[in-house]
């Protein structure tokens, strides 16, 4: 017992450390940074509780304790599935020859791409200079926050780059993946085309999987670097957004 609630409060700590960390690193507005908050304090709490259970011990039914163990590893174990796939998918690389690139958007913060977008745009352009003939679809619409939409910030930016602005093709609608893949497609000419999405790692598994529901079945992930110090929080919420889309039908 002691062991278990010595691990609760040094993972409950890491936990909050890490808060510290990527809101020191990224903003106080980064996606998801609360989950580590809400998981530290959670982790330090329970702690606690088995402190207070190992002085006043709570006898359960077996049907209870059953129950509770089957939850809590049933639980763990599609987690570890999804989180494996992710990293299975996380290091895709393309075939050449492909017709379009589709580059999904990601936070423009006024009218400059994110390092998390940049590092996708910057993969696109590898792509599209060994591919000549390769057209890019650029994805997103415009959020909080942003001065320009997505599609327009990364126009620019390939522009930038040396991408002639006849090879760039502007998706300025869509506001999450699914809308990505859906607003994009309709762009793409001929059903036999041949489609490259480029995303950051963590997030190719996802796309791929709402391109295929979409009909894009013959797919390709291209990933992109994930910054270092934001790569945990950026695989754990990848897990719940997997989640998310299976839930509702995207996937």
């Amino acid at each position: 017992m002691s062991l278990l609630v010595g691990i609760c409060f040094i993972l409950g700590v890491l936990c909050l450390i890490y808060y510290g960390v990527i809101t020191a690193y990224a903003g106080l507005g980064t996606a998801f940074a609360g989950f580590w908050i809400f998981a530290g304090v959670g982790l330090i709490l329970l702690g606690c509780l088995l402190i207070y259970l190992s002085v006043h011990p709570i006898k359960l039914p077996n049907l209870g304790r059953y129950i509770i163990t089957g939850m809590v590893a049933g639980g763990l174990c599609i987690f570890l599935l999804i989180e494996g796939t992710i990293v299975y998918y996380s290091n895709k690389e393309a075939e050449p020859g492909a017709d379009y690139v589709i580059v999904l958007g990601a936070q423009v913060r006024g009218t400059t791409v994110t390092k998390s977008l940049k590092k996708r745009l910057d993969t696109a352009v590898e792509y599209l200079e060994d591919n000549k003939e390769t057209l890019v679809i650029v994805s997103g619409g415009q959020g909080s926050g942003e001065d320009i939409t997505e599609a327009e910030a990364m126009s620019i930016y390939l522009k930038s780059k040396g991408i002639p602005e006849n090879r760039i093709i502007m998706e300025e609608k869509s506001t999450n993946t699914a809308e990505n893949i859906k607003y994009s497609k309709m762009l793409i000419k001929g059903d036999e085309s041949r489609v490259v999405i480029v995303t950051n790692g963590f997030h190719v598994f996802r796309a791929l999987s709402i391109a295929k529901k979409q009909g894009l079945s013959q797919a390709q992930g291209l990933a992109a670097p994930s910054d270092r110090i934001l790569i945990l929080n950026y695989y754990i919420r990848e897990a719940a957004g997997v989640l998310k889309d299976f839930l509702v039908g995207n996937i």
